[in-house]
């Protein structure tokens, strides 16, 4: 498995898959073709369809750094991979360079198809929860010692991550206007933080994650710089149930950092066997994971065993199963943030029932949720996998073109 630099990535709002990772795709194009002057990409399946609304055209003339570019949104042809992008390349001379294909595969993560220079960051040695859990009794071990002894570059990078996560929590608090956009939405983050601190609620109500969670989607919207946990469509969770438990609880930063470290292994479970891109699994691969992450930190935090985390990470998942992933006109505005402000509450709660019921959960493993969310992913109909036709999206649409609803 990756080491958690790649599970926490540092980038711009507002989506992992559809931002983040055609721009790193972008970049390594012209690292590899350092040459090339004008750049037609051909973007197909969930790119295309939803790649306006997510503003993958401006990240990957971004990442062009002035360059000519040329984006074409195939819609038609069917890719192996749903969000597949092409790059031809072509130098000053009109000498034409190799061209790349590659899959934005979820959270940022990038695939370059026959990679000529490709770049291994593997380094945990186990492949699944159960063998990491195995380890860790072995050894008599922790999921932090776990993180400490294999992935030293991805521990001191959590220092930085936290920085930026609690940097997007106060960024976000800081504007309520609506967005500017084709869809007229109220942002709510400083509404709610405003009337929890003026009303009669207790200072340690878990509702002030609420507020944080909208801040950091709200702030992601607008592209501001967010971190990847799992993807950008979610990353308020983590977020707002740490700095709730930062600011509100008093946990210390080293615990914290421990808890995001605790998350990114979970994190990494479903990457690797399963699914984090809404593309590919709906938006149980996208929020689903991140309550399951976020779960399994706070239960870490607030004092649970091995057994109590693992069990904590299957509740946040278990009641996200099939979700579908239906973004208004490709944006990750509704319900994507409303998901945000939700999700927190149930992973702090996942962790809690954990806790209540020692970690005791008979039937099934973390593995066994893994793999089920790998299977529902698929199964699931492909307006439902972040294509902007079906669900609460089509609805939109037919609410706002007069279309009766079928």
């Amino acid at each position: 498995m990756d080491s958690l630099i790649e599970m926490y990535k540092i980038g711009k709002g507002p989506s992992s898959s559809h931002t983040v990772g055609p721009f790193r795709i972008m970049k390594k194009y012209i690292q590899y073709y350092p040459t090339v002057k004008s750049l037609t990409v051909h973007l197909y399946g969930s790119l295309a369809l939803t790649g306006k609304g997510h503003h993958t055209d401006s990240a990957i003339i971004s990442a062009a750094e002035g360059r000519n570019v040329q984006v074409i949104w195939d819609v038609t042809t069917i890719p192996e991979h749903p969000n597949t992008m092409e790059i031809h390349g072509v130098q000053a001379d009109g000498i034409e360079l190799p061209k790349m294909r590659a899959h934005s595969i979820g959270g940022g993560s990038i695939e370059i198809v026959d990679d000529p220079h490709p770049v291994n960051i593997d380094v945990y040695p186990h492949n699944n929860f159960s063998q990491i859990r195995e380890w860790c009794i072995d050894n008599n071990k922790t999921l932090v010692d776990y993180v400490k002894k294999f992935d030293k570059i991805g521990w001191e990078s959590l220092p930085r991550i936290w920085a930026v996560m609690s940097k997007s929590v106060l960024e976000g608090l800081e504007d309520n206007d609506k967005f500017a956009s084709a869809i007229k939405i109220t942002k709510k983050a400083k509404i709610v933080y405003d009337k929890l601190k003026n009303g009669n609620y207790d200072p340690k109500s878990p509702l002030y994650a609420m507020a944080y969670a909208y801040a950091v989607s709200e702030l992601n919207v607008m592209g501001g710089e967010v971190v990847t946990s799992p993807t950008l469509g979610s990353a308020g969770v983590i977020p707002s149930v740490l700095y709730y438990a930062w600011k509100h609880r008093g946990y210390e930063l080293e615990k914290i950092y421990e808890a995001l470290a605790v998350a990114g292994i979970v994190g990494n479970c479903f990457k690797h066997n399963g699914s984090i891109a809404g593309a590919t699994g709906g938006c149980q691969a996208e929020i689903g994971v991140s309550c399951s992450m976020a779960a399994a930190a706070y239960c870490y935090l607030i004092g649970g065993s091995l057994k109590e985390i693992e069990a904590a990470a299957i509740i946040g998942m278990e009641h996200h199963l099939g979700l579908t992933c239906d973004p208004i006109l490709g944006y990750v505005y509704s319900p994507c943030i409303e998901r945000n402000g939700s999700v927190c509450l149930r992973a702090i709660i996942s962790a809690e029932q954990s806790i209540l019921t020692n970690g005791i959960h008979d039937i099934f493993d973390l593995d066994d949720i893994v793999s089920v969310e790998l299977r529902t992913g698929n199964d699931l109909k492909e307006e439902y996998r972040e294509t902007g036709k079906g669900g609460l999206s089509k609805c939109y649409l037919q609410k706002h073109s007069g279309e009766k609803s079928e």
